[in-house]
């Protein structure tokens, strides 16, 4: 027989873990600030951060992709799903744990991050630019000196739009591309193979 201490006792720790197990399923979007619905299921699992594999963080916001060749160990590609509903997501949240939305790496060539660069750090590449009333990022370059992720982006070729930790060409640093910076954008993620790639 339980006693009425028993039963409240229960109900307590009942109540503390549903309230802990809701705050911890929350995701928060280090770029909207908004809270990602736990609820919402994208292909039928919904993104989470990964506590395995945790790098440091040392995001630096004097870092420019029109200087090209700013100062990095090495450059990893991402092919991964950076967008759940409304939310979206660099491949790395602020704590440095990775999405757990990856299905592929690839380590750049000096040659292919020179590319990126020269890419998104063109003006041109953002001057009347596609205007599609969507993001949904599919790819991502994340940047590493010392061992520590100094910069990254995600890329939604679809939505012909980035967003990055790293200043941009876009005098206006919308990130909305034109159809050539697309189609350059697009000849690495086929060159790396990723999927999602536009078929032009």
């Amino acid at each position: 027989m339980k006693t009425p201490l028993t039963i409240f006792a229960i109900c307590c720790l009942t109540s503390l873990s549903c309230n802990n197990s809701s705050q911890n399923s929350q995701l928060t979007s280090q770029d909207t600030g908004k809270i990602a619905n736990p609820e919402q299921q994208l292909f039928g699992s919904s993104i989470k951060w990964l506590d395995s594999s945790k790098v440091e963080m040392a995001i630096d916001t004097t870092i420019s992709y029109k200087t090209k060749n700013f100062d990095c160990d090495s450059v990893l590609a991402i092919d991964y799903t950076g967008f759940e509903g409304e939310y979206t997501f660099l491949p790395l949240n602020d704590k440095g744990q990775w999405i757990n939305k990856i299905q592929q790496v690839k380590k750049l060539t000096q040659q292919q991050e020179d590319y990126v660069a020269t890419v998104i750090g063109d003006k041109k590449s953002y001057s009347n630019p596609v205007l599609v009333a969507c993001y949904e990022p599919r790819h991502g370059i994340v940047y590493f000196k010392n061992g520590r992720v100094i910069g990254q982006t995600a890329i939604c070729l679809s939505c012909a739009r980035l967003e990055s930790t790293i200043k941009i060409g876009d005098p206006k640093r919308e990130g909305l591309l034109n159809e050539v910076g697309r189609q350059k954008l697009n000849r690495l993620c086929k060159e790396l193979q990723f999927s999602d790639c536009r078929n032009e």
